[in-house]
C-alpha cells in the first residue's frame, strides 16, 4: 500500500515547484556525494523528473532542497488581516482569530476564556457568556438574537518563523525517512506518494517503462497503478507523461 501526504495550510504554504531535471536522465558527472547523502531509494519530481542519487536534503531559506533542487517553498508570510472593530463581523472575526492564536500557544481553555473576556471588552457587544468549553454566545446591542460562536471548528493563524521552519524540517525528515527506506518517492501537484518499503529499483523501472512505452492511456494507467499504489497519483503520472511526450496511441 501507498502512503500519501498532502502538503497543507493552504494559505501559508506554496505548491510543490516544477523542476527541469531530465525526465528519467542519470547526472553524468555529478561530483563525489558526501558520506552522510542517502544511497537509497528513488524520488520523481512533478511526476516524470527523476533526480538520480546519492541523495542530499537541506533547508535554505524558506525552501527544501534535494541535491540543490527546490522540492518545497513555502509562500511569503501572509500579513495579518486588519478587522473592523466597529463592525459585529470584525468582532465576530477578530474574535475567531484570536482563538486560534491563543489556542495554539497555549491550548483551549486559555484560548476560550481570553476570547471570552476580549468580547465583553466591545462596544458593539451587550452580553457575552460561554455556553460549554466550544462555543460562545454574543449578544450584540440592538440586536434581537444572539450569535453563537462555534470555537472547536479547525482554523488555523498565520504561522510564525519557528512554525514555518517546523514546517520545512518535518517535510526533509519525511522524505529522507523514505528514502532511506527504500522507497520510490514520488512527488506531483502538491502530493507526496511513496511506495512500500524495498521497491524503489523495482517501482522505478516500471514507471520508466511506462513513459517510453506506446501505450494508450487505459494501458499506462494499468502499468503504473499498482506500481504507485495510489489510483489518484497514477492518473495525474499518466496524464503527465503523455503531456511530456506529446501524444497518446489511440486505442
Amino acid at each position: 500500500m501507498s502512503k500519501r501526504y498532502q502538503c497543507a495550510v493552504a494559505a501559508a504554504i506554496g505548491s510543490i515547484v516544477a523542476l527541469t531535471t531530465a525526465s528519467f536522465s542519470w547526472w553524468a558527472g555529478a561530483p563525489v556525494p558526501p558520506a552522510n547523502a542517502i544511497k537509497s531509494g528513488a524520488i520523481i519530481l512533478d511526476g516524470t523528473k527523476e533526480v538520480p542519487g546519492p541523495f542530499q536534503l537541506a533547508i535554505q531559506d524558506d525552501r527544501v532542497l534535494i541535491n540543490g533542487q527546490t522540492i518545497l517553498e513555502l509562500a511569503p508570510p501572509v500579513p495579518p488581516i486588519a478587522h473592523d472593530l466597529d463592525t459585529r463581523h470584525g468582532v465576530i472575526s477578530n474574535a475567531l482569530e484570536q482563538y486560534a492564536l491563543i489556542q495554539g500557544a497555549q491550548g483551549r481553555q486559555i484560548a476560550s476564556t481570553d476570547t471570552l473576556a476580549m468580547l465583553r471588552t466591545s462596544d458593539l457587544v451587550e452580553s457575552a457568556r460561554a455556553l460549554g468549553p466550544d462555543s460562545i454566545e454574543v449578544l450584540f446591542k440592538n440586536t434581537p438574537y444572539p450569535d453563537i460562536l462555534e470555537l472547536s471548528g479547525e482554523r488555523r493563524g498565520p504561522l510564525g518563523p519557528q512554525g514555518r521552519r517546523q514546517l520545512l524540517v518535518d517535510h526533509q525528515l519525511m522524505i529522507e525517512g523514505f528514502l532511506r527506506a527504500d522507497r520510490l518517492v514520488i512527488l506531483i501537484d502538491g502530493i507526496v506518494t511513496a511506495t512500500e518499503p524495498g521497491t524503489a529499483k523495482a517501482r522505478l523501472a516500471i514507471l520508466q517503462e511506462a513513459a517510453t512505452a506506446e501505450l494508450t492511456r487505459v494501458q499506462r494507467l494499468q502499468m503504473l497503478q499498482p506500481a504507485i499504489g495510489d489510483n489518484l497519483v497514477a492518473s495525474l503520472v499518466a496524464d503527465r507523461m503523455i503531456a511530456d511526450s506529446g501524444k497518446v496511441v489511440q486505442p
